[in-house]
């Protein structure tokens, strides 16, 4: 019984990393210090700004997932951890001051994530109830908006937030 239930735990705790890196992450650089209030951002600084701060979420991200969970308890223990990184990294995002040419994507890519994060913590209370079925339902429901999360990134000139693990920054894939 032990075996079947860490089986039952092992594929939906790998589809937390690759959907949590998919959902926010993006290629590794250092951040600029976000600009807030005051003067808007350019929308170079803004990009440049942005993906670093996705950059940085996905380092952590794959720090973490180096030994995925295998039973309910690491995959709540990991989710949880992954969700700080997340709402950090929101909140940064948050922080950025757009110009006005792409603050309404911005706006709209920051509801993206803020949806996202919602169904993340939905999986996060599946696996503390220890309930695989319902954990990987909002894993399944990350991964079904992925594709729009991406064009809206794209869409204020981001190349590394919400790209897929395992693409280049700007293509076209996910």
């Amino acid at each position: 019984m032990l075996a079947g239930n860490r089986m039952k735990w092992a594929i939906p705790a790998v589809l937390v990393g690759v959907l949590l890196i998919s959902g926010c992450g993006g290629g590794g650089s250092s951040s600029p210090s976000p600009t807030t209030g005051g003067e808007p951002l350019t929308k170079q600084e803004l990009i440049s700004q942005g993906d670093a701060i996705c950059g940085q979420a996905l380092d952590k991200f794959q720090q973490l997932q180096q030994n995925p969970p295998t039973t309910a308890e690491g995959a709540a223990t990991l989710t949880q951890q992954l969700l700080e990184i997340t709402e950090t990294e929101l909140a940064q995002l948050r922080d950025l001051n757009p110009p006005a040419s792409v603050k309404s994507s911005m706006d709209a890519y920051v509801k993206s994530l803020d949806k996202n994060v919602a169904v993340l913590k939905q999986g996060l209370k599946a696996a503390q109830q220890n309930d695989a079925s319902a954990y990987a339902k909002a894993q399944a429901k990350t991964v079904s908006q992925q594709v729009k999360r991406l064009s809206l990134a794209r869409a204020v000139g981001f190349k590394e937030c919400s790209r897929p693990a395992g693409t280049a920054p700007g293509s076209a894939s996910g």
